[in-house]
């Protein structure tokens, strides 16, 4: 057996992995709060896009501003998972005011690089960990290990469930199983996650060789899971979606899209700060080849999400 098989990582780790404790909510909607990133990493899909062109889309509400717009969303919707996203959240002025405002209607998780200590500390001084999770992205190629995932540490002191990602990029993938066992060490799970992008030319997930997909499936430690969707992109092109229905895209200036593949000016399907935005009722035809972002995890409907779980592609 490998000394990394899957049989070995399972019972090492598994331990370890705290899922979300946030409740199951109907929609979802994914919010890039503001496009400005201290990182700049070569496989992140705003720097393949430009952070400069991105920031002319940069409105900074204040705290109020947003209560009231996602307080109608509420009205609409009901209590639904806000997960903030793009740019560092942590950067966004007076961010700990507006995730105790807006965390009183809606559940929240924030994804973070986790490099801005003291920001961290102040806001977990104020956020409520029933109501705010973190999903931790660890970046080797900018940030360095132990004041990484003392951040994280931190933020689980203070009560928050706060967990690590880790991409499967070609680059870094040769240090995947090392970085995974150091978490584990703190006492962290790692979770993996699949590069969609293009490098050297060639198109991942489809560029993986067996022997990456091999290596992914030994680090995650199991042969099929959540970590494992997209190394096998699933084909959706004209499947009815939740998307715009269950779950949207909020960008930085408020425009609202069905999915972040969907996000082109044309597509627009409102404005949150809208007195009448409200999302669709019903589920519409997908028009992209491949799901790249998991999002049916949180648009298909129930009756899809049981079929793709009997064949192991989603979390149940």
């Amino acid at each position: 057996m490998s000394p990394h098989s899957p049989a070995t990582l399972d019972g090492e780790f598994k331990k370890l992995n705290m899922d979300s404790q946030l409740p199951k909510r109907r929609v979802v909607f994914a919010w890039d709060m503001h496009y400005s990133c201290n990182y700049r990493c070569p496989y992140c899909w705003y720097t393949v896009s430009g952070w400069t062109e991105l920031a002319k889309k940069n409105l900074y509400r204040g705290a109020d501003e947003w209560e009231r717009a996602w307080k109608r969303v509420a009205d609409r919707h009901g209590r639904c998972q806000l997960r903030i996203t793009a740019g560092e959240p942590f950067t966004y002025p007076d961010f700990a005011g507006v995730v105790g405002k807006i965390s009183k209607l809606h559940d929240i998780q924030v994804t973070s690089n986790c490099s801005y200590t003291e920001a961290m500390r102040r806001f977990a001084e104020t956020a409520d960990p029933s109501r705010v999770e973190l999903d931790c992205t660890f970046h080797p190629i900018w940030g360095d290990f132990e004041p990484f995932v003392e951040n994280v540490l931190m933020m689980r002191r203070a009560g928050f469930l706060a967990n690590v990602c880790y991409l499967a990029y070609p680059p870094q993938m040769a240090e995947m199983a090392e970085f995974k066992k150091r978490f584990a060490a703190k006492g962290v799970y790692m979770n993996m996650a699949i590069f969609w992008g293009t490098l050297k030319g060639k198109q991942y997930p489809f560029a993986y060789t067996e022997v990456e997909k091999r290596t992914i499936k030994e680090v995650i430690g199991a042969e099929v899971s959540p970590e494992t969707v997209n190394l096998e992109p699933l084909a959706i092109n004209g499947k009815v979606c939740g998307a715009g229905q269950r779950y949207a895209v909020v960008q930085a200036d408020g425009n609202v899209y069905r999915c972040g593949q969907l996000a082109r000016e044309e597509q627009c399907i409102g404005d949150i700060f809208s007195d009448d935005f409200e999302l669709f009722e019903t589920g519409r035809p997908c028009t992209v080849d491949f799901c790249r972002s998991k999002e049916f995890q949180s648009a298909w409907e129930d009756e899809d999400r049981h079929l793709l779980e009997q064949q192991g592609k989603v979390r149940a």
